[in-house]
């Protein structure tokens, strides 16, 4: 059973710094744990102090109730700077229906005048708050995950997260919108490389690629692709394949 808390949080944001894989001045996390539960999210690795927790990933969900007043608190510092939103949670996983926290953080956000926002979600959830991007203007950005194009791999790799054909309804309700849209093949997982370069040129404006990293789940997953007898797409050959299928899908759309 999902088990749904609520904590109090000193701080939403999070300074990167210059050695950060990720190129923005802060993250934003309205939640700890996240109930999609995919089989190789790194952000496990950060949950240091309770091992149960860390084992049950995915199956919890730590609500920041105090975010938005913490958020206004601090939301001087974002004048001008980049913001990720988010780097250790999905943002528009299955509460935020209920609860609404990313909204009204984004609505601080709005108000504290950034350069640059950028939203990374695998839920079709996001275009419930399509009116509110729009006021952003053009330094919004939105990522949807999208790490293969076939639903037999998602559910073996991330069986409670969204459908990839409801994530690409999704893709094109935000481009129609005039939401510029990235295709998050990360990691990447076993696809046809063609189709899924086909797919991604068809319905997103960019994308960002990055090959599976195992941290301290590797034993897991390599059981997790010998099972189903994908053990050919892990490595560079494969990402070679899709990444150079990619540069000639975009090349042909433009």
């Amino acid at each position: 059973m999902n088990r749904i808390t609520q904590i109090q949080a000193r701080s939403v944001l999070t300074a990167q710094e210059s050695r950060s894989s990720l190129p923005y001045d802060y993250t934003i996390n309205p939640y700890r744990g996240c109930l999609f539960g995919c089989s190789y999210c790194y952000a496990s690795r950060f949950v240091h102090e309770d091992a149960e927790k860390k084992a049950d990933w995915g199956m919890w969900v730590e609500v920041k109730t105090n975010a938005v007043d913490a958020l206004q608190r601090e939301s001087h510092k974002l004048f001008g700077k980049s913001i990720f939103l988010a780097s250790a949670t999905d943002p528009y996983q299955p509460v935020e229906r209920r609860l609404g926290l990313t909204r009204a953080l984004l609505e601080v956000v709005l108000m504290a005048f950034p350069a640059h926002v950028h939203i990374q979600t695998r839920s079709p959830m996001v275009v419930r708050d399509i009116d509110l991007f729009q006021r952003f203007g053009e330094s919004l950005t939105v990522g949807l995950s999208l790490p293969t194009d076939s639903d037999v791999v998602r559910r073996a790799f991330e069986p409670r997260a969204p459908a990839i054909f409801r994530r690409l309804q999704a893709a094109d309700a935000l481009r129609t919108a005039g939401i510029r849209t990235t295709a998050s093949i990360a990691p990447l997982l076993p696809c046809t490389p063609d189709r899924l370069a086909r797919v991604v040129a068809r319905h997103f404006d960019n994308y960002w690629i990055d090959k599976m990293n195992h941290y301290d789940k590797a034993e897991r997953l390599t059981a997790l692709y010998a099972a189903h007898g994908w053990q050919r797409y892990i490595g560079d050959e494969h990402l070679a394949e899709v990444v150079n299928a990619l540069k000639s899908a975009f090349k042909a759309e433009s």
